[in-house]
């Protein structure tokens, strides 16, 4: 897996192969996950099918389903982040019911946060055809618009697997939250990386 990311590439690329994910601000954990599926379809131990559960889905079964999540360690404040948002809650005890846990392989790495003139997000918003229509609401209500990661550095890869009794553990995100429509949000679990077991742990060199 390549340690250097650059959203620029990563954005151009999706654009000359007419990738669906080319207009998704938040492009690290999609380009994590296509990796991921890259990867580990060479191994031909994991099937890709979605494993749907109601609302939600897991990104590939092996013996138990998976899913891929990156995570960026620091914001942009400079403060350090421990907490992943992870599967509909819901979905992940199921999946624990039918198959005795769940398995999530983690990207944790540093991005770079240098976004502060815009002048990236207004090259994606050309690149992609145009402000989003959720973009568009933003400006309308006066939201502030978060700075964009324009590089992304893999550190680790961690590898962990969540059977009831763990995920009984952890935290939820999201709860009590609506969406644009009001209607309620699904919570979904909450991966402390200071409260979970490591199965692997995989380190990238420099």
């Amino acid at each position: 897996m390549p340690n250097k990311w650059d959203a620029r590439k990563v954005y151009s690329d999706w654009q000359n192969t007419n990738n669906k994910h080319l207009k998704q601000t938040e492009w690290i954990g999609w380009r994590f996950q296509e990796l991921c599926e890259d990867y580990l379809k060479q191994t031909q131990m994991f099937n890709f099918s979605r494993q749907r559960y109601g609302f939600a889905d897991f990104d590939a079964f092996a013996e138990i389903p998976w899913d891929f999540k990156a995570h960026v360690r620091q914001n942009p404040q400079g403060l350090q982040t421990h907490k992943i948002p992870g599967t509909d809650e819901r979905a992940t005890f199921q999946a624990i019911k039918d198959y005795g846990a769940v398995g999530f392989i983690l990207g944790i790495g540093d991005a770079v946060f240098n976004d502060k003139d815009r002048s990236f997000q207004r090259w994606h918003d050309k690149l992609k055809g145009g402000l989003s229509k959720y973009e568009e609401e933003r400006i309308t209500r006066g939201a502030p618009s978060r700075l964009r990661k324009t590089a992304f550095t893999p550190q680790e890869i961690l590898i962990i697997e969540i059977d009831e009794s763990a995920c009984k553990k952890l935290g939820t995100f999201m709860e009590g939250f609506r969406n644009k429509d009001g209607s309620p949000r699904k919570a979904k679990i909450m991966l402390d990386l200071n409260n979970v077991k490591l199965t692997h742990k995989i380190e990238f060199c420099d």
